[in-house]
């Protein structure tokens, strides 16, 4: 099975034949505008967010796949899926930026986490937490919850693990590859997405490079095989 996250910085439709030739089974892709669930012939779309044209979107190609009902849309945006061989919990996050959709609502990676920790944690299904976390331990500031390194904990603590990190041996904040050219410019690369799996074993692990992808986002997709 081959995951992909990609944020593709608006124009989905317009812009996925990029990813057809990646030929994966889950696409979890941020910054998507909303579409319909049949939109993509042989797969199914869903999709979270508070602006039609900029939110996040899951496209698999296993049609039993289904929203979870657990899903909470006050939490900016994540979105559990699950069908009859996977389950995934997709992240654009938001943090700072969700307060202004009202004061009940959330962005941070670690409040989402905690949230839906009993679904992360309830079974021993693959599962996938993957997407743009627009967070890295360079970022990391003390007594702020939603640190990256706490985040890690967090999720290895359920068991799940970094393919990127496990693969290739990279440190969390000085990974080789990155995922994020901020305003487009190489010289201003980060590594902010992450795919992160539990009771599977990712088999390779892969980021897109700059001049492939640039173009058309100002991040670059990280592609996962796994075996379940």
């Amino acid at each position: 099975m081959k995951i992909v996250s990609w944020n593709c910085n608006l124009n989905l439709a317009k812009k996925f034949v990029h990813l057809e030739a990646i030929d994966a089974d889950i696409f979890i892709i941020q910054e998507c505008e909303k579409l319909k669930e049949d939109y993509f012939p042989i797969a199914k779309f869903f999709w979270t967010g508070r602006i039609e044209n900029k939110g996040l979107g899951i496209i698999i190609k296993n049609k039993s796949a289904l929203l979870d009902p657990i899903h909470n849309p006050n939490f900016i945006n994540f979105l559990p899926i699950r069908s009859d061989e996977i389950k995934i919990m997709g992240v654009w996050a938001y943090n700072h930026r969700a307060v202004k959709f009202g004061d009940n609502v959330s962005g941070k990676t670690i409040e989402a986490i905690n949230h839906y920790k009993n679904w992360l944690v309830e079974d021993q299904m693959p599962s996938v937490f993957a997407g743009d976390f627009n967070n890295s331990v360079i970022w990391d500031k003390s007594k702020n919850e939603n640190n990256f390194q706490n985040i890690n904990k967090k999720l290895e603590s359920f068991g799940f693990l970094s393919t990127y990190h496990s693969l290739t041996g990279d440190v969390f904040g000085d990974e080789d590859k990155p995922t994020f050219f901020h305003t487009k410019n190489i010289l201003k690369q980060y590594h902010i997405d992450y795919i992160y799996l539990k009771s599977s074993e990712a088999t390779s692990v892969k980021v897109g490079e700059y001049h492939d992808w640039i173009k058309l986002s100002d991040h670059v997709p990280i592609i996962t095989e796994i075996t379940n």
